[in-house]
């Protein structure tokens, strides 16, 4: 997933509740129909294996609206993974709060200890779900917070240019999230510091991510899990101490 990390435009990330507009809410409770029952779809049949008229009948909603929110079922799989990657940042964002803090090191710390409470791995295994069709034994239903896979899994970005591209802009969407609550919540924080601590979070965090399903072909256990925490501790300490003498 490293390579996701090339610059593109990033998208806007999904908001986690929906908007107080009665057009707007019910614009945004479709949407969550659609990418959810497009999830469910390609768990169960594949990628390709299902129409647009299979995944209006999925969401309980018509053709014309799965139209008025993506070009068809591929790009509503794809809705799927940013609302994952949405949804995890929301995460991050209610077990941080309001909270300032007296520099950027103080930051870092809360960040780590977020990224420490979240099942982030679990949320990216759920989010890479769809990709891989016919790769996982019964008991990861879609909503199972396991992954099995009956073979080696390969990441996104080795079987779809455009899941990868989905993935890059996601990821670019988060690091301007974080670099702009580092500038507005870190007392008389440099920007250009600020900026350089939101990618190494989010660069940390993708290759971590890397790491984890090249050891564990995406396998989640308990032993995995804590594989994951692992990576994670010894990256957030790097980060902590840097690499200079």
């Amino acid at each position: 997933m490293c390579k996701y990390l090339a610059r593109s435009y990033p998208v806007d990330l999904t908001p986690s509740a929906p908007p107080s507009d009665k057009r707007e809410a019910l614009k945004w409770y479709n949407r969550r129909a659609i990418v959810v029952a497009a999830a469910a779809l390609a768990r169960e049949r594949g990628l390709s294996g299902f129409t647009v008229n299979d995944l209006a009948k999925e969401a309980g909603v018509s053709r014309r609206t799965i139209f008025n929110h993506f070009s068809g079922t591929e790009d509503a799989v794809l809705g799927s993974f940013t609302d994952s990657v949405s949804g995890l940042y929301g995460d991050f964002n209610d077990l941080i709060g309001a909270r300032r803090f007296p520099d950027l090191s103080a930051a870092l710390d809360a960040f780590a200890d977020a990224a420490a409470q979240l099942d982030v791995i679990g949320t990216v295994c759920q989010a890479v779900f769809p990709f891989l069709p016919n790769t996982l034994t019964e008991a990861s239903a879609p909503d199972s917070p396991t992954c099995v896979p009956r073979r080696p899994r390969k990441l996104p970005a080795e079987g779809s240019d455009e899941v990868g591209l989905v993935a890059l802009r996601a990821t670019d969407s988060v690091n301007r999230e974080i670099v702009g609550l580092l500038n507005n919540r870190v007392d008389d924080a440099d920007p250009f510091e600020a900026h350089l601590l939101g990618e190494y979070l989010t660069t940390t965090m993708t290759v971590c991510v890397d790491r984890w399903f090249a050891a564990t072909g995406g396998d989640l256990t308990d032993q995995t899990r804590k594989l994951w925490q692992d990576l994670l501790s010894h990256a957030m300490d790097s980060l902590r101490r840097g690499f200079g003498p």
